[in-house]
């Protein structure tokens, strides 16, 4: 099992294997550059409401609800991004740390491709474009392209 990360300059996925108490935990955090991101909103919903910000707390819970379900613990956790290892670009990021202990049977790599499927399923729903979320998990510099180009054209 290995550290894994989604990283693109509108937003992150990030999971870090770590040690609490002598006892295996992960580290999960996903963030959001509401800068980056809100063009594609603009107009359309309220801060509260939009799913770029809300996306991310829904997937937050989407995945406390996979950890329980597999046994695992969920636990709210404050932290920087820093927390696992991501340096942020510039803008007013949203971010949403979590610790998940007795994580048995959940990998980093599924943890991270589960979420940025899910989040950007949520976000294409309400884009102003109809944009459609990528069939498959697109590398994250093919993302950034693409988020760039969604972004700009709104």
């Amino acid at each position: 099992m290995k550290d894994s990360a989604y990283v693109t300059d509108h937003f992150f996925f990030a999971v870090r294997q770590d040690k609490k108490d002598g006892k295996d935990v992960l580290v999960y955090c996903s963030g959001v550059n509401l800068d980056r991101f809100l063009p594609l909103m603009q107009g359309r919903l309220g801060l509260g409401s939009n799913p770029i910000t809300s996306g991310l707390q829904l997937v937050k819970y989407e995945l406390c609800r996979l950890a329980l379900s597999k046994g695992a613990v969920p636990r709210d956790q404050h932290g920087p991004a820093k927390s696992v290892g991501i340096t942020l670009s510039e803008g007013a990021w949203i971010v949403e740390p979590l610790l998940i202990e007795n994580p048995s049977g959940m990998l980093p790599d599924e943890i991270v491709a589960f979420c940025v499927d899910s989040y950007l399923k949520k976000v294409a729903a309400c884009s102003p474009r109809k944009d459609e979320a990528p069939d498959s998990l697109l590398t994250p510099e093919d993302m950034q392209a693409r988020l760039n180009t969604m972004c700009n054209a709104a």
